[in-house]
């Protein structure tokens, strides 16, 4: 068979599959791993196409993507690691030092520390059976959860910036900490969002979505983050808005299942798996908790809010850590896997 035949019926099978994961879920991993499939076989099929008629002009359009591929290939760990420098610079000036806002310069020492020890024990204990299998085992994972970053990663920018058609019956901004009875500059973040969106929607659908605030009372707080973002609302963007205050949730989860719960009693639907439902939180929060929704039967669109740019890197480094406590029996069990067949190789 035609290799281009072959490469244009796997390129529309990895299409069709990203596809309909998208629909059924667009928090998964595997739709932004069969996407990346269908773009790279794209480009190699519109390379092989263009090199048909005119091979030069084919390397010319090639030439900006090889060298991009090259430049980050040679010198990406330089650019991880002065990039983390200097944001965790630019960090300390702005928050309070905590480990938190030290996470990314703590995970680039200890993958660092990581890495040399590993070089240190193959080199005086190469042949020792035991110390070669663990090495091994070390470095395998480190690459499986750099993997699983990068995707993560690609999941949540294609999430965050996925079109929708649809008309959204509910759109849930979830909480986050108050400054005693009022709004943070995150929680604006959130909120401004979710309003943008729900004007654009009335503007343009002539559909006014129900807005539904999720998040109780702090203890160091005054009054319910729900009621807080509530008067942000009615102060800034009027009184005609219908508003479903859920006061009640703690975590993400809760905030779905209170959110679920309130709508059934003032609406009398049947639940959100009927509706389409929107979720309004900050960018890097934006994939786990459309994966949080999505365990509870919920396909949520995402609407991302603002946050500032240098605290990205801290608070989506958490993000991620979240997801793999999320699914850690399922990370836990293919990590097992490798490590049973990096075994059954050395012994055999």
């Amino acid at each position: 068979m035609n290799f281009v035949i072959l490469l244009c019926i796997t390129l529309c099978m990895t299409l069709i599959l990203s596809l309909i994961i998208q629909k059924r879920n667009p928090t998964s991993l595997f739709m932004t791993i069969f996407f990346g499939a269908t773009l790279i076989q794209f480009l190699l099929l519109l390379f092989m196409l263009f090199a048909r008629y005119d091979e030069q002009l084919a390397i010319y359009l090639m030439l900006p993507f090889i060298i991009v591929f090259l430049f980050f290939s040679l010198f990406w760990i330089v650019i991880l690691i002065v990039g983390i420098i200097i944001n965790t610079h630019t960090v300390l000036k702005h928050e309070r030092k905590s480990i938190a806002n030290l996470l990314p310069v703590l995970t680039l020492v200890a993958a660092i520390s990581i890495e040399i020890l590993l070089m240190i024990l193959n080199h005086y204990f190469k042949d020792h059976a035991t110390i070669r299998l663990i090495t091994t085992f070390v470095s395998a994972s480190i690459t499986y959860i750099v993997t699983i970053f990068i995707i993560y990663t690609c999941t949540a920018v294609l999430y965050k910036y996925m079109p929708t058609t649809q008309k959204m019956d509910y759109i849930l901004v979830l909480g986050a900490g108050l400054n005693k009875n009022q709004v943070t500059p995150l929680l604006a973040g959130r909120i401004d969002a979710a309003m943008r969106f729900y004007i654009r929607q009335l503007r343009t659908k002539n559909k006014a979505a129900t807005i539904i605030v999720c998040g109780g009372q702090g203890v160091d707080e005054t009054i319910s983050e729900a009621q807080a973002m509530h008067d942000y609302i009615v102060t800034y963007y009027g009184h005609d808005i219908r508003i479903y205050l859920e006061d009640e949730s703690t975590t993400t989860a809760e905030n779905f299942q209170f959110a679920e719960k309130k709508a059934i009693d003032q609406d009398g639907i049947t639940g959100f798996s009927a509706c389409h439902i929107a979720l309004a939180t900050s960018s890097y929060h934006l994939l786990r908790a459309g994966k949080i929704a999505q365990q509870q039967s919920i396909r949520a669109f995402g609407i991302g809010g603002k946050t500032k740019f240098y605290y990205i890197p801290t608070a989506f480094i958490r993000e991620f850590i979240g997801y793999i406590v999320m699914k850690r029996r399922l990370h836990g069990c293919f990590l097992a896997l490798l490590f049973v067949f990096l075994l059954l190789n050395q012994l055999l």
